[in-house]
């Protein structure tokens, strides 16, 4: 399969070939090792040469509600019930005043481990040297000196008690356990005691330091009440002061009389009123029920207010008793019977009595309502001559109501605060811890770091993988092609065919002669021409093309060695004839042992010298040799001349094939010239040699020719060891060469 250029056709997504990589880390395993142990060796002489440091862990319950000897609300403090309360106590257990206190008591700035002036000591050179510095007028400003011109020892000692400072919180850790009121301060040293004492130290520092704050509280609050209390008794004596003065003034012993007095007369008109009113309406009432009925009796004496009048009762009574008489003696008698006679006499009177007694009544009627309206309006009257009275009786009775609360809310707030004075002073000798020890920190027996296996291994692996990355990553910055399977990777494109680098000191110094090709010294170079001879067989048919042009892109890349190898394999099968065509730098002729001043192209050319005497026939070969001759001062004249072209055409009908040697593409434009001719050009690229750009650069020029790649040979290619993966991979790539 053949390397051609593709300038229109977009190019297919390419996937990452895992396979390439994990054969690229393969290749280079020794190296990745190498460098692997050395790191590992490093961090190993690293991890031993750390000093040990020893972890101790005390773990503290802090208490939601500290106990109280006696049940009273706090003076001051926070709400434990609040979430932010327990975030508090541990910002509380990492402050500086809970370590300020710790230091002190275990007298650490004493230790060389948080103090390090303790133990360096600076040579002499170097004090000197210091000396002088500080000294120096630009830099004096800058250091504190005292009158006498030395550093302030306050300032030094201030600056020791920071380092102190800093050295111990970067030792300890506090971590609450979730979802738990317990919390585990932990400590590194390099002392393992040490380590414990200092993390039950913390516990202990914050407790006292809670005690003392809650301590020192109390002893606000309770000046605080004391004069609060004073502020307050001052006020409840002004207060009864003024209530009692007042009662002087209005002569009264309490507001009852006040009360009691307005209390019963407004009752009693009130009611009066009421039951005058309700007289009035009801007189008025029958008034006017009389004054539409004045002739009606009948009507009159069915009215409920008459009706219902006691008399009127008694003579209805006396009258149902005689009607009923007289029914009952009309079974018995007729009308003219005496006692009938005398029954219906009584009746009548008694209903002439009835008569009379309702036309009194209603006579009495307006009466009755004239004296029910003058006793309303007499109360009414009555009442709003008591309103003045009443008025200042109410102011009274306001301010009064307003010392009585004065003396009232004094005598709560004197009372309450008297209550609270007397709790803090009975509590405030004590105080609760609002923490405690669940578990004292233990000497610890084995370091906590460094863990020198896991740096061993974390080192072990991290330069692996550094050097995996730095390997993958160089092979992605190498902008040149090393193998086939780097040049399908990085360019897309199968080769035509890869031909391995001769390793040989006789050709150290000589460049590649013709012999080679024979010696079965090389017999891999040898498999590896016939491979591309092969592949050319497949592309370049015959009957079609017996021209094969050979060119690389800039010199030095191996396009002489392999034109006159191929040369060589194509001679076993036919007639070949090898033609040098760069008449600038030739060098063919060398190659097959001709000297310089033998006749060739340009002889022919320029001179008309014949055939015969210019070709050379290879013994025992099919090969036949056309070296450049003489230099020419016109090389692309020459080769764009009609007399090569028919040249060419000439020795076409006597060979079967026939390979041009031309010279490099970039510097000189020669190869186009001989591709328009022979229909393409075969491309021999220098493997770990010519880069990707160089070789991008010269499918560009192909393309604006329009000149056809018979493919690309990879020449000098690193063959790899037998027996690896590499060679079988090498072997498969031949293989597949040979099979087009």
């Amino acid at each position: 399969m053949l390397a051609t250029p593709k300038n229109d056709s977009p190019q297919p997504e390419q996937l990452i070939d895992l396979g390439y990589y994990f054969h690229l880390i393969k290749k280079r395993w020794f190296s990745i090792s190498l460098f692997a142990l050395l790191c590992t060796a490093i961090a190993a002489l690293v991890a031993l040469s750390i000093t040990p440091t020893y972890r101790a862990t005390a773990t503290l319950l802090i208490e939601a509600s500290p106990q109280k000897a006696i049940s009273i609300e706090e003076v001051v403090g926070i709400d434990t019930r609040a979430k932010e309360y327990y975030l508090t106590q541990f910002e509380i257990l990492k402050s500086n005043q809970v370590a300020q206190r710790v230091i002190d008591k275990l007298q650490l700035n004493q230790v060389e481990e948080f103090n390090p002036s303790l133990i360096i000591k600076e040579p002499i050179f170097l004090d000197t040297m210091k000396s002088q510095l500080q000294s120096h007028p630009l830099l004096e400003p800058y250091f504190s000196k005292g009158s006498d011109g030395k550093l302030d020892p306050l300032a030094e000692q201030e600056a020791i008690n920071r380092s102190v400072l800093k050295a111990f919180k970067s030792r300890l850790t506090i971590s609450p356990i979730r979802k738990t009121q317990l919390v585990n301060i932990a400590f590194e040293s390099q002392d393992p005691k040490l380590a414990a004492d200092i993390a039950n130290a913390v516990g202990l520092a914050f407790i006292e330091n809670n005690l003392e704050s809650k301590l020192l509280a109390t002893e606000q609050a309770t000046g605080w009440i004391n004069q609060r209390l004073s502020d307050l008794k001052d006020k409840l004596d002004a207060s009864e002061q003024a209530l009692l003065q007042f009662l002087q003034q209005q002569e009264l012993i309490d507001n009852s009389g006040i009360v009691a007095l307005t209390s019963t007369e407004l009752t009693n008109l009130t009611n009066r009123i009421a039951k005058a009113t309700d007289d009035r309406i009801e007189a008025q009432a029958l008034y006017n029920a009389l004054k539409h009925n004045k002739t009606d009796l009948a009507s009159l004496g069915a009215n409920s207010m008459i009706s219902n009048h006691p008399q009127i009762r008694d003579i209805r009574l006396a009258e149902s008793k005689a009607e009923k008489q007289v029914s009952e003696l009309s079974k018995r008698y007729g009308p003219k019977h005496d006692k009938m006679i005398q029954a219906n006499a009584q009746l009548k009177s008694i209903q002439n009595r009835a008569d009379q007694l309702v036309r009194k009544l209603a006579n009495g009627i307006e009466k009755e309502l004239a004296s029910a309206k003058e006793q309303e309006r007499e109360l009414k009257n009555e009442l709003l001559s008591k309103k003045g009275e009443f008025q200042a009786l109410s102011i009274v009775k306001g301010e009064y109501d307003a010392l009585k609360r004065e003396v009232d809310s004094n005598a709560k707030l004197y009372d309450l605060f008297l209550t609270r004075q007397k709790e803090t002073s009975a509590t405030s000798d004590f105080s609760a811890a609002n923490a405690r020890f669940s578990d004292y920190a233990l000497v610890p027996e084995n370091p906590s770091k460094p863990n020198r296996k896991l740096i061993v291994a974390l080192a072990l692996i991290a330069s692996v993988g550094f050097a995996v990355v730095l390997v993958i990553c160089l092979d992605a910055f190498n902008n040149t092609i090393a193998s086939a399977r780097d040049f399908e990777n990085k360019l897309g494109l199968l080769p035509t065919g890869t031909i391995p680098m001769v390793k040989d000191k006789l050709y150290k110094k000589t460049p590649i002669d013709a012999k080679v090709f024979s010696n079965s010294k090389f017999s891999v170079f040898q498999e590896s021409v016939d491979s591309v001879r092969t592949s050319l067989y497949l592309s370049l048919p015959k009957a079609e093309r017996k021209l094969l042009a050979i060119s690389s892109s800039v010199p030095g890349e191996g396009k002489t060695t392999t034109a006159i190898n191929l040369a060589q394999s194509f001679a076993r099968l036919e007639k070949v004839l090898i033609i040098d065509c760069d008449l600038r730098k030739p060098s063919v002729g060398e190659r097959f042992g001709l000297s310089k001043s033998h006749p060739g192209l340009t002889n022919i050319l320029l001179m008309n010298t014949p055939l015969q005497e210019c070709i050379t026939t290879m013994a025992n070969t099919n090969l036949d040799v056309l070296s450049s001759g003489m230099l020419a001062p016109n090389p692309q004249e020459l080769l764009s001349s009609q007399a090569f072209e028919k040249l060419i055409t000439a020795l076409s009908s006597k060979y079967d094939r026939i390979i041009l040697d031309t010279p490099p593409i970039l510097p000189v434009k020669d190869a186009f010239i001989i591709g328009k001719f022979t229909q393409g050009i075969l491309l021999v690229v220098k493997a770990n040699s010519t880069s990707k750009s160089v070789y991008k650069h010269t499918m560009t020029l192909f393309a604006k020719h329009q000149i056809t790649i018979d493919g690309v040979v990879l020449n000098q290619v690193l063959p790899p060891k037998k027996g690896s993966h590499n060679y079988s991979e090498y072997s498969q790539y031949a293989y597949g060469n040979n099979q087009g």
